[in-house]
C-alpha cells in the first residue's frame, strides 16, 4: 500500500474536472480489463485517454466502443469538407450518428482546435515517508517514483518523450521512450520513428491494450474492436511497444504498412543458457539477481483494404531472438496472419487466422435485429509467440492451448435500458504435465438510465447491475507488485455488483457501489463504497468512503479510484479495512489548474510492509497528492 504521496503535475488537458472523469460504464470496463488480463498495466489507462475529434483517424475513432464504422467515416468526411469541428453539436446530424454514439463522444472525445505550435507536459513524483527508511536500507535510495511525459507538435509533426523511475531504482531515466510522428506527408499517411504500438487483425498478433480480451464484461469492446492501429507510444509501461520505424502509405481503399523493431528484454537465463522467463515489471533493483538482455528483432508489414462494408488484410512478421527458450516459445519464427470483416445490413462476419508453426484462429458472426446485436464465435489459440506480442484473448498463460465457444448479446430493450450477456465455454490444455481443464464463464451486466426530471432542472439517475461467474479463477498479477496473489483459486467464483449514481440538478453528484464475491471453497468478500462530488466548473470537490472485508486474496476487489488529471489510481482491496479520500480541484486561470488529494487507508490489523530485506508493521496508510496543471497551445 502507498503511505504518503507527494505529486506535482504539469498537465495540458484538464478534461471536465475531477468529478467528470469516466462514465460508470467505462469505469466498470476499465476495472474488468485490469482484473482479467492487464492488471496493473498502464496500457489500459491509455486506452481511455480522450480522442481528439479534429485529428483522430477512423481507426482511432473506432477505439470508442459505441462507435460504428459508418459514423467514424462520416466524421472524417465532415473534417475534409469543413476543415475543423468546433463543437460536438456540429456533427450531431451526420450519417451514422446515434444518440448512444453522441453520448459516448460527450464523455470520451475532446474538441481541440490546435494552433501550429503546441506543448503538453506531465510531470509526476511520489515518495512514501513511512517507507522511506525501508527503501534507504534496502536499496540506498528513498523510494521515489517519478515519470515525465512530453508532447511537442508543430503542424503535421509530433514528438513524444517519456521517462520513468520506479521506487528502489537508482536512475531517474531507468526507462525512457522517444518517438516521432509525421502525418500526411507526401504519399505517407504516417511515418513513425522510435517507440510505437501496432495492432493487426483482430488481436491474435500485435494486439493493443487488451481490446479483445474476454472477461472484460458483456458490454465490451469485443463487439467493436478496431482491426488496425499505428500510434506513437505514450505510456510509461516498459514492454508493450516496438522500437524502430514504421510507415503507412494509402493507395485508394488499400493501405500498405511496413515496420521494423530492435530492442532488448530483461530475461532470466538458466545454467544451460536457456531463457526461463521474461521480466515485464520494468523493475531494476540493485539487490535483484542478475538478469541478462534478450535481444529481439522484428520486421514485417501488412496490406489491408477498408470500406464501409468490408475490411480485410494480410500481414507477416519475422521474429528473431538471440537465445532459445526453455519453454515451447519459438526463438525464430515467421508469423503469417490474415483477417476479414464484413458488415451487411443485418449480419456481420469477423475472422482472423494466425500461423506460427501452429494454427490459431478466432471467428464470429453477428446478427443485428433492431437495437440488438447477437454474436456467436469460436477460437483455437495455439500461438508460440512470447506473451509480449501474442493476443490477449486467452486468460491462460501463453504456453497453454485454449479452445472455446462463446456467445454474447448487446441490446437496448428500451430508451432507458441497455443489457449485455456474455457466455464462454473453454478448454485449456497445458503443454507441460499440468492436467487439462474445462470451464465456463458467464458475464451479465445492465445499465438503467432513468429519464431526466424537468421539475428538478436536469437531474438524472443511472443504475448498473453486474453478475459474473467463472468455474476457476487464475489471477495473473505481477508478483513484484502483489506477492499475495501467487495463490491459485481452485474453485469457481461468483461476483454480484450493484451501482447507483445520481446527478442532481446543480453541480452535485452521488454514487453507491455494493459488491460481493463468493468462491466455492466458502471464501467470500464484501465491498461498500460511497462517492460524492461537487463540480460547478472552476472549483471541484470529490470524496469517497469505502469499507471492505475479504477472507483471502481470492475474493479481492478491484477499483479504479478517481485521482488527479491523467493519473488514475488502480487499487486492489483485500483483507479487512477501510479507505477514505477527499480531493479538491481549483482552476485558477484558463491555463492554470491546482489540485490536492488526501486519503487514508486503515487496516483491521497491522500489516507487515516489506521492501526487499527490510520490513515494518503498519496499522494504516496516509496519502497526500498535489497537482499543478498548465496548458500551452
Amino acid at each position: 500500500m502507498r503511505e504518503f504521496v507527494f505529486s506535482i503535475f504539469i498537465v495540458s488537458t484538464f478534461g471536465g474536472g475531477i468529478c467528470a472523469a469516466q462514465s460508470q460504464e467505462e469505469e466498470a470496463r476499465d476495472e474488468s480489463l485490469r482484473e482479467s488480463v492487464l492488471t496493473n498495466s498502464d496500457d489500459v489507462a491509455d486506452t481511455f485517454l480522450p480522442v481528439n475529434l479534429n485529428e483522430a483517424s477512423e481507426d482511432e475513432l473506432l477505439s470508442i466502443p459505441e462507435m460504428s464504422t459508418k459514423c467514424a467515416a462520416s466524421i472524417v468526411s465532415y473534417r475534409k469538407r469543413n476543415g475543423v469541428i468546433h463543437s460536438i453539436n456540429d456533427i450531431s446530424h451526420i450519417d451514422g450518428m446515434t444518440s448512444e454514439i453522441f453520448s459516448a463522444l460527450e464523455r470520451r472525445a475532446e474538441i481541440d482546435v490546435r494552433s501550429a505550435l503546441r506543448l503538453d507536459v506531465l510531470t509526476y513524483a511520489r515518495v512514501s515517508p513511512q517507507r522511506l527508511p525501508l527503501y534507504e536500507k534496502a536499496y540506498g535510495e528513498y523510494g521515489v517514483m517519478n515519470f515525465q511525459r512530453i508532447n511537442i507538435a508543430y503542424g503535421n509533426f509530433e514528438a513524444f518523450a517519456v521517462t520513468d523511475k520506479d521506487p528502489g531504482e537508482q536512475s531517474y531515466v531507468d526507462f525512457y521512450s522517444l518517438s516521432f510522428r509525421a502525418s500526411n506527408v507526401w504519399r505517407f499517411s504516417d511515418i513513425l520513428a522510435g517507440n510505437y504500438t501496432l495492432s493487426l487483425g483482430n488481436g491474435l498478433l500485435f494486439s493493443r491494450g487488451g481490446m479483445v480480451s474476454k472477461s472484460a464484461g458483456a458490454v465490451t469492446p469485443l463487439f467493436t474492436s478496431p482491426s488496425y492501429s499505428l500510434r506513437p507510444y505514450q505510456s510509461k509501461g516498459e514492454n508493450r511497444f516496438l522500437r524502430g520505424a514504421a510507415f503507412a502509405i494509402p493507395v485508394g481503399h488499400l493501405e500498405i504498412t511496413a515496420f521494423g523493431s530492435s530492442k532488448s528484454l530483461s530475461a532470466i537465463v538458466n545454467d544451460s543458457g536457456l531463457v526461463t522467463s521474461i521480466d515485464y515489471s520494468g523493475l531494476h533493483l540493485p539487490t535483484q539477481a542478475s538478469r541478462e538482455g534478450l535481444s529481439e528483432r522484428i520486421a514485417g508489414g501488412i496490406v489491408r483494404y477498408e470500406s464501409l462494408k468490408l475490411g480485410a488484410g494480410i500481414s507477416g512478421a519475422l521474429f528473431s531472438y538471440d537465445r532459445k527458450f526453455e519453454s515451447d516459445y519459438l526463438s525464430k519464427c515467421l508469423a503469417l496472419e490474415s483477417f476479414a470483416r464484413l458488415r451487411l445490413d443485418a449480419v456481420s462476419f469477423s475472422g482472423e487466422l494466425l500461423y506460427d508453426r501452429e494454427v490459431s484462429f478466432n471467428t464470429n458472426i453477428g446478427i443485428y435485429y433492431g437495437d440488438a446485436r447477437f454474436v456467436l464465435g469460436m477460437r483455437e489459440l495455439r500461438s508460440r509467440i512470447i506473451q509480449n506480442y501474442s493476443g490477449p484473448l486467452s486468460e491462460s498463460f501463453p504456453t497453454a492451448f485454449e479452445s472455446g465457444l462463446y456467445l454474447g448479446t448487446i441490446m437496448r430493450a428500451s430508451d432507458i435500458l441497455k443489457f449485455g450477456l456474455y457466455y464462454d465455454r473453454f478448454a485449456i490444455k497445458s503443454r507441460s504435465a499440468d492436467p487439462e481443464r474445462d470451464g465456463e464463464e458467464i458475464f451479465v451486466d445492465s445499465y438503467l438510465s432513468l429519464p431526466r426530471s424537468s421539475k428538478s432542472g436536469g437531474s438524472s439517475t443511472l443504475i448498473y447491475i453486474r453478475y459474473k461467474y467463472k468455474t476457476r479463477e487464475d489471477p495473473y498479477i505481477p508478483a513484484a507488485e502483489f506477492p499475495a496473489a501467487l495463490s491459485v483459486i481452485a474453485g469457481s467464483k461468483q461476483t454480484v455488483r450493484f451501482d447507483i449514481s445520481h446527478k442532481f440538478a446543480g453541480p452535485f453528484s452521488f454514487r453507491t457501489r455494493i459488491e460481493r464475491n463468493f468462491v466455492s471453497t466458502g471464501e467470500k468478500g464484501e465491498l461498500l463504497i460511497f462517492d460524492t462530488g461537487w463540480d460547478p466548473g472552476l472549483v471541484g470537490l470529490a470524496a469517497r468512503v469505502c469499507f471492505y472485508r475479504t477472507d483471502s486474496y481470492s475474493t479481492a476487489f478491484y477499483t479504479v479510484e478517481k485521482d488527479l488529471p491523467r493519473v488514475a489510481e488502480f487499487t486492489v482491496l483485500y483483507g479487512d479495512g477501510a479507505r477514505f479520500f477527499l480531493m479538491g480541484n481549483w482552476k485558477v486561470y484558463s491555463f492554470l489548474n491546482f489540485g490536492v488529494k488526501i486519503s487514508r487507508h486503515i487496516y483491521s490489523r497491522e500489516r507487515d510492509i516489506s521492501v526487499g530485506p527490510a520490513s515494518r508493521l503498519l496499522p494504516g496508510a496516509t496519502d497526500i497528492s498535489l497537482e499543478v496543471g498548465y496548458k500551452l497551445d
